[in-house]
């Protein structure tokens, strides 16, 4: 294999060929997790367990779903069909799956460094820097924006559902609840997955679309500024998004930023990331960000905004600021650049 297959420079991790994927046996998968035993365990959720294996001489993640339910197989063949052609530097490779007897089985490729989750934990001991948070970011949009452009909505994106490497390369995991659509227009259907990250129309009507998916990717935006969980104990009886959705508008963003990474955030690279996030978590949908705009702002704040500071006057350099204007009109009309970048300036 080429060293441009190589995902993670710390433990040398690879992608899988293309050629790989196929169908499994459950001899074979029972072989590479070691009877799917708990030292290679690595997750659980409502569709059953992920194991760890190894399968000629390359690490693998496998998907055991459990096999009672009507739904789980639903989620089952969603995921087969989401991902059977799939293949981007940003979402994780389905290499086969397995439908012998009574189970049901996903094989992935390996990720080698666990999901977003535990990375913005309180109790992390290696809190991420914010040049991680916004590769994070950039990655996680890229994903997401090459699955709406191939008629998939994720429906799950969760600081869970996001895996990284140890260079903090983001692959898109977790299709069980994805849906391929033909059209660029809302469905109802019935609402699954984890509450915290629900849209407005999704939660009330059971309406589902790319915007869906903008929104729960502006629940995570929010997570990685502010470091907390959609629930987290500090924000009292309230939820994240309703603890910040005033401070989002008003551009208050010093209120909240993860201070475990003061030290390394660039002000107005928050600043707009607080902007873009308020734009993707809009109540109507139709007001919301597409993720092909996401990635363009993404773009900007990551290579246009720096802040310089210049002289007594700290007169402020913001390259692209133009650019980013015409995508993020969530600020008053009758705000002036200067006020905005005096505001953003603010947030040190």
């Amino acid at each position: 294999m080429s060293q441009q297959e190589v995902v993670c420079s710390v433990c040398n991790n690879r992608r899988p060929k293309l050629e790989w994927k196929r169908d499994f046996t459950y001899a074979e998968l029972h072989a590479a997790t070691q009877g799917f035993s708990l030292k290679n365990f690595l997750s659980e959720g409502g569709y059953g367990s992920v194991y760890k294996g190894v399968l000629h001489g390359h690490k693998i993640a496998v998907k055991k779903h459990v096999h009672a339910s009507y739904k789980a197989e639903r989620e089952f063949k969603s995921e087969v069909d989401a991902l059977s052609k799939a293949r981007h530097e940003n979402v994780v490779m389905l290499l086969g799956s397995c439908s012998e007897g009574s189970h049901r089985l996903l094989v992935y490729e390996y990720v080698c460094n666990g999901s977003l989750d535990p990375h913005l934990s309180q109790h992390s001991r290696k809190p991420l820097c914010w040049q991680d948070r916004m590769k994070i970011a950039n990655g996680a949009a890229k994903g997401l924006l090459y699955l709406h452009e191939n008629n998939i909505i994720h429906r799950d994106i969760t600081t869970n559902n996001i895996l990284l490497t140890h260079d903090y390369e983001v692959l898109l995991g977790d299709f069980g609840l994805a849906k391929i659509v033909t059209e660029d227009h809302s469905s109802s259907i019935d609402c699954v997955g984890n509450q915290a990250y629900w849209a407005p129309e999704y939660a009330e009507f059971g309406k589902v679309s790319i915007k869906t998916d903008v929104y729960s990717f502006g629940m995570v935006l929010l997570q990685l500024i502010t470091g907390m969980r959609t629930t987290d104990r500090r924000l009292g009886e309230k939820g994240l998004v309703g603890w910040a959705r005033s401070q989002l508008r008003d551009g208050e963003c010093q209120r909240f930023i993860d201070r475990r990474m003061m030290n390394s955030h660039d002000c107005h690279q928050v600043f707009w990331m607080c902007r873009l996030a308020g734009n993707c978590l809009k109540k109507d949908p139709n007001k919301r960000l597409d993720m092909t705009k996401v990635v363009k702002a993404l773009s900007h704040i990551v290579e246009g905004c720096s802040c310089c500071i210049m002289g007594k006057e700290h007169t402020v350099a913001m390259l692209g600021y133009s650019k980013l204007k015409d995508d993020l009109q969530d600020y008053s009309e009758s705000e002036t650049e200067s006020q905005i970048i005096v505001r953003s300036n603010s947030v040190k």
